[in-house]
């Protein structure tokens, strides 16, 4: 899996960047992942969703 969480989260050595990267270990689903943003973040959920797919090929599971 080849994430590059920097193009939508800022700092992936914050909140939002390290609970995504947590989580990416158990769960692929983009949709849960991105529930994972800390509302700090700038990005909004569908933002790092549509991300997480379109970009960085992560398969939703009802694809």
């Amino acid at each position: 899996m080849n994430v590059q969480l920097h193009h939508v989260v800022t700092d992936i050595t914050g909140a939002t960047g390290m609970a995504i990267i947590r989580a990416i270990v158990g769960e692929r689903d983009p949709v849960v992942l991105a529930t994972h943003r800390d509302p700090r973040c700038h990005a909004s959920a569908e933002t790092i969703r549509q991300a997480l797919i379109k970009k960085h090929g992560i398969k939703h599971p009802d694809d």
